[in-house]
């Protein structure tokens, strides 16, 4: 009303609007949502910085999606990168994890001192499939939400293997972008930073499904 908004002149305050979607946070947000996990999963699976690489990059990804929360909120720009980043993510683990020898699938799992020797082939063989059938469902953007929702329960998965062989006493490789085993110093703080980091892009993904260039969008079963 025009009362309302010559009150809104005397006390020097203006009404509440949508955040503002201009500026460099348009484009930068999602670039940075993009480039951060493809940065990670190299360095990772190059094993470059281990020790300081998972911490910089995943505490990274996590203040880029902070601020893309309260300037961009269900930014389909930004749920797009984020579908495209993590598929990356899980793409790369599968694809290193797969094109390794059986035996050493297993020695992955196995180091972990977690599962009965029954489930050990089962879930090295297992888990490269499952993190590429997940890289393509979001990469595609079909069932986004559904997508989001098993890629987090996986990285949670992972947070909380490399968090109990800490506990333990374990020195092992996380076996995340291949290898596997006994190693001196496993860079345990870095991995879990950086799956963190993964995490909260599934968590997005999950929220605000699902993005530009998405089958669910084609096919009506979400609209953004």
């Amino acid at each position: 009303m025009v009362t309302d908004k010559a009150e809104d002149r005397q006390t020097g305050t203006a009404p509440a609007g949508p955040p503002v979607t201009g500026g460099p946070a348009r484009w930068l947000l999602p670039a940075l949502t993009l480039l951060l996990p493809v940065l990670l999963a190299w360095t990772a699976w190059a094993q470059i910085g281990e020790r300081w690489t998972g911490i910089a990059g995943g505490l990274a990804l996590l203040a880029v999606l902070a601020w893309a929360a309260r300037t961009v909120p269900a930014d389909p720009w930004t749920t797009a990168a984020a579908r495209a980043g993590l598929a990356v993510v899980l793409g790369w683990a599968g694809l290193a994890k797969a094109l390794e020898p059986p035996a050493l699938q297993e020695l992955a799992v196995e180091a972990y001192q977690l599962l009965p020797g029954a489930l050990i082939t089962p879930v090295g063989v297992g888990l490269p499939i499952l993190e590429i059938v997940l890289a393509v469902l979001l990469l595609a953007g079909f069932a986004t939400r559904v997508g989001g929702v098993l890629s987090g329960l996986l990285m949670a998965v992972f947070i909380a293997g490399i968090a109990s062989a800490w506990a333990r006493g374990l020195k092992i490789d996380c076996g995340c972008f291949g290898g596997g085993g006994q190693i001196a110093d496993p860079p345990y703080l870095s991995e879990i930073v950086r799956d963190l980091g993964f995490l909260a892009l599934a968590a997005w993904i999950t929220v605000w499904p699902p993005g530009r260039a998405a089958l669910d969008r084609r096919l009506g079963l979400y609209e953004d």
